[in-house]
């Protein structure tokens, strides 16, 4: 991938789909293998959330579905961004919002510890779109760029979540 270049995919957010993308995005990065690693785990935590949690959903012929949503890889000088924007439920907007405030404010040894704590608690309720947020923080090494957008003329809500990744590794908070 050319730096400058964006690479955008908007539609459902199919295992295929996000591996192809995921696997050709990283392949295509000029950046070190630690930080096309660090990348390809960071669209995926990003890719999954869209699949499982965005409200807007593709029904699949054996009856499943999946989250629809887009996606933007762009690379620069000396950083890469991924974004993904899916349409969420208009109550889960205080949480996510919640969520990634204090994700933000955390250091990377609270945010491990969040992390684990909420592993154990995933057997007794849904905290995977948690995880997945503070494991994007984790791996990039940066806060979380977020915003809730609502579409005054369809009410509709959507998350809209970038991740950087520098090509030069620096300390987090």
């Amino acid at each position: 991938m050319a730096k400058g270049r964006t690479i955008t995919y908007e539609g459902p957010f199919g295992i295929q789909i996000i591996s192809v993308l995921a696997k050709f995005s990283q392949d295509n990065i000029d950046a070190t293998d630690q930080v096309r690693g660090k990348f390809y785990k960071i669209f995926i935590e990003l890719a999954q959330n869209v699949a499982l949690y965005s409200f807007d959903r593709v029904v699949l012929s054996n009856g499943t579905s999946i989250g629809q949503g887009k996606v933007y890889v762009t690379e620069e000088q000396q950083k890469i961004h991924c974004t993904t924007i899916n349409e969420i439920q208009k109550d889960h907007a205080p949480i996510l919002d919640a969520n990634c405030a204090d994700i933000n404010q955390s250091s990377i040894f609270a945010l491990r510890t969040k992390k684990k704590k909420l592993h154990r608690q995933a057997e007794f309720k849904d905290t995977g779109a948690h995880i997945g947020l503070i494991m994007i923080s984790i791996y990039s090494g940066n806060t979380l760029e977020y915003e809730i957008i609502t579409d005054e003329t369809t009410n509709k809500m959507y998350f809209k979540i970038l991740a950087t990744i520098h090509k030069v590794n620096f300390d987090k908070k």
